[in-house]
């Protein structure tokens, strides 16, 4: 039976050219097993070809109907798994520029939409006894949490575990349930469609003007930079990987979170990169920061995802009042994106792709202000290390889309102790993008100096200090207890006592003293906030 896209699904084909291809992808990086014999690689491949394969994997865009005319997917009859999975090999010695330089090719290639629309490239050949597996999706299929729980099924969590898992594989996508729609419900829900988001426009033209109020970014109020003009097929592709442990403990000593950090390392290395250039803008970067809407134990397909606009703060010299100053943007764009209906939120991410997909489609980069500057995105993925067929994942890195007037994509995947940055450029706006990454590791180690000189210059609290501290803030905390009738002369004789001899004392000091004692009681005598 035919799947109707949802309109943000559409978007994204509509969006696509030559020069921006619409599809997602990722690079992962395997050690192969000690001592394995024979090719590791042509062995995967032989086990991968053969299971069966399941939606959305074996779905293809129907040939029939007006692009714009609600466009269907249908189940392809010849599927060729050839096709689809693909081996390669890279030139000895095998470095990791080689084969960044060939999946930089391989993602500037558009899919071919006669087919479903993926590939994965299983590349041999890496130094130090590894391999990679490069992936594409279109992004009408999947989007990239989606794409991350897909890749998380095809992988085991021990080295142990030699059952063949992959992303098309049906059995898995068969543990997930799945409801027949009849006609007549797919009717109804295209209607549903149309309706909710014509609804909730009053809700996001609202939002739209909204952020000028608050410390949101606010979309087209950015200057152009180097990765602000029109885009070429041709693409750069750079990685950087920093420890996940570390990354929270520095941003705990801090008082941010993982998220603030990345944002903040990614203003840092793009500050630097445009000030070593002279191109530093008058206005500070923005970027558009994707969210997912995917509701908790949800498996829909197609996009679950909205936007938001983060303002860099790239104007602001200390990298401490930077990242605040970041966090409270990103926190604004939240609260005012939680304000919103659901069908608002998901009209606004419409509204938004269409709006790239115009500027895209035409090339007004070079005539208008870009919403913003580029995209920053955060991946969610498993903490624990992850293994296929015995060979540990090493690295993790998401590719995502560039688009005219924004030429460069950063992502990040977390997964298996690791953050690994993925950097997507346009090779003609920025043919060194590997200094990106190596900017991103300079603005980590900053962070990392920062947080331990304010863990040096902390004053240190003695374990007794801290439960004196501890008993006492108890003691405040607690209401204090009636006195009884027989208490009662006993603490107002104690009380008379102690006015005489506080009178007395008080007759004795200078009477700087004085003023220094009433200050000092007016003091504790305020309210404090909560």
């Amino acid at each position: 039976m035919a799947r109707r896209l949802s309109p943000l699904d559409i978007a994204f084909l509509q969006m696509e050219t030559p020069e921006a291809p619409s599809h997602v992808g990722g690079l992962q990086i395997f050690e192969i097993p000690a001592g394995y014999k024979g090719s590791f690689v042509a062995d995967l491949k032989a086990r991968l070809e053969v299971i069966a394969v399941g939606e959305p994997f074996n779905l293809k865009l129907s040939p029939k109907g007006l692009p714009l005319a609600f466009p269907t997917w249908i189940a392809d009859n010849n599927f060729d798994i050839d096709f689809h999975l693909r081996h390669s090999a890279l030139p000895k010695p095998g470095r990791m520029d080689e084969l960044m330089k060939l999946v930089s090719r391989l993602h500037g290639r558009l899919l071919d939409r006669t087919r479903p629309l993926w590939e994965m490239y299983l590349i041999e050949g890496l130094e130090g006894n590894r391999f990679g597996i490069y992936i594409k999706i279109h992004h009408a299929l999947v989007d990239g949490v989606g794409g991350m729980r897909l890749m998380d099924h095809s992988l085991s969590r021990t080295p142990d575990d030699q059952n063949m898992r992959a992303l098309w594989s049906v059995e898995e996508i068969e543990k997930r349930a799945r409801l027949k729609r009849s006609m007549t419900d797919g009717a109804i829900k295209t209607a549903k469609s149309v309706w909710g988001p014509l609804r909730s426009m009053p809700q996001v033209l609202k939002a739209l003007a909204l952020p000028g109020k608050t410390e949101a970014a606010i979309a087209f109020k950015t200057s152009k930079t180097v990765f602000n003009g029109h885009i070429t097929a041709s693409r750069r592709f750079a990685v950087h990987s920093l420890p996940l442990a570390e990354a929270k403990e520095i941003g705990s000593t801090l008082g941010h979170t993982v998220n603030d950090m990345f944002l903040a390392i990614c203003a840092s290395a793009l500050r630097r990169y445009l000030a070593e250039k002279n191109m530093t803008p008058d206005l500070p970067l923005t970027a558009t920061v994707p969210v997912s809407i995917q509701l908790e134990g949800a498996n829909k397909k197609g996009n679950q995802i909205t936007y938001i606009a983060v303002n860099l703060c790239t104007d602001v010299d200390d990298p401490l009042e930077r990242m605040a100053a970041i966090g409270r943007s990103a926190a604004a764009a939240k609260r005012n994106m939680s304000a919103l209906t659901r069908h608002a939120v998901q009209t606004l991410a419409v509204v938004a792709q269409s709006t790239a997909a115009l500027i895209n489609h035409f090339h007004l980069s070079a005539f208008v202000t870009p919403p913003a500057n580029l995209v920053l995105s955060n991946v969610p993925g498993p903490r624990e290390t992850l293994y296929l067929m015995g060979a540990k994942v090493v690295g993790s890195y998401p590719m995502s889309i560039l688009m005219d007037g924004q030429a460069l994509n950063i992502t990040l995947c977390s997964q298996g102790g690791r953050l690994d940055f993925g950097i997507l450029g346009c090779r003609n706006a920025m043919p060194d993008i590997n200094l990106l990454g190596k900017y991103v590791g300079e603005a980590f180690e900053e962070l990392k100096e920062l947080a331990a000189s304010k863990n040096t210059t902390r004053p240190a609290e003695s374990d007794s200090a801290k439960i004196k501290a501890k008993a006492k803030a108890k003691a405040l905390a607690k209401p204090k207890a009636k006195p009884t009738a027989a208490r009662t002369s006993k603490v107002v004789i104690e009380a008379k006592l102690e006015t005489k001899v506080d009178a007395e004392n008080e007759a004795k000091r200078p009477a700087k003293a004085k003023i220094a004692r009433k200050a000092a009681e007016t003091k504790v005598a305020e309210p404090v906030a909560a």
